[in-house]
């Protein structure tokens, strides 16, 4: 009787189901050891097919006017991997596509080209034009004015090396003590050393 009624379910619903699927549809009508037999039954009898999924297994009715052989499978199959590749090869030209629709769109515009050309030759003139005034200037300074400036450039240049020396020799004093590395002191004082920050002193 459980054979008749599983075949007769899996006919009508024409949908592959598992073991448990069909013992919950047919509402607890019969066990789920009965089901269980009767579709290794309806099985070996090939009036149904069974498919392995991993470790389930799934059972489905085979409708008369539609016998599915193995070659039918094995056309699917080739049509799926035939229809996802082809789908894989959709998705790479699109992305491409809209890489390079990015980079156009990205790009100024005609009247923005122009725009910026002709801002670019007004300050090469202007820069040009600068340049041939300070080429061409008589404004020298005097010799005392240079002096001047020498002098203060030598006393500001004596100021820096002396506050660098004692700086250094704070540091110094204090890392004698200190249980860590001179680096990790000044990163945890923020002190950033002329070497550091590549500066030299300019002749």
């Amino acid at each position: 009787m459980a054979n008749e009624a599983v075949l007769k379910y899996l006919v009508d619903t024409n949908r592959p189901y598992s073991c448990a699927d069909v013992t919950v549809n047919l509402r607890g009508a019969f066990t789920k050891s009965a089901v269980q037999k009767a579709l290794d039954y309806l099985s070996e009898n090939a009036k149904i097919r069974c498919k392995l999924y991993g470790k389930q297994k799934v059972y489905a009715a085979i409708q008369p006017e539609n016998v599915v052989e193995e070659g039918d499978t094995e056309d699917y199959d080739a049509q799926c991997k035939s229809i996802t590749e082809e789908l894989l090869e959709k998705s790479n030209t699109l992305k491409t596509t809209e890489i390079n629709l990015k980079t156009i769109l990205s790009a100024p515009t005609t009247d923005s080209a122009k725009s910026q050309i002709e801002e670019l030759k007004r300050r090469i003139e202007g820069f040009e034009n600068k340049l041939k005034v300070l080429s061409t200037s008589t404004n020298i300074i005097s010799a005392e004015e240079k002096t001047a400036i020498m002098s203060q450039h030598e006393k500001f240049l004596k100021e820096y090396r002396k506050r660098k020396r004692i700086s250094s020799d704070i540091i110094e004093a204090v890392l004698e003590g200190y249980p860590k590395s001179k680096k990790s002191f000044l990163e945890e004082l923020c002190i950033e050393t002329d070497e550091m920050v590549n500066f030299k002193l300019m002749n």
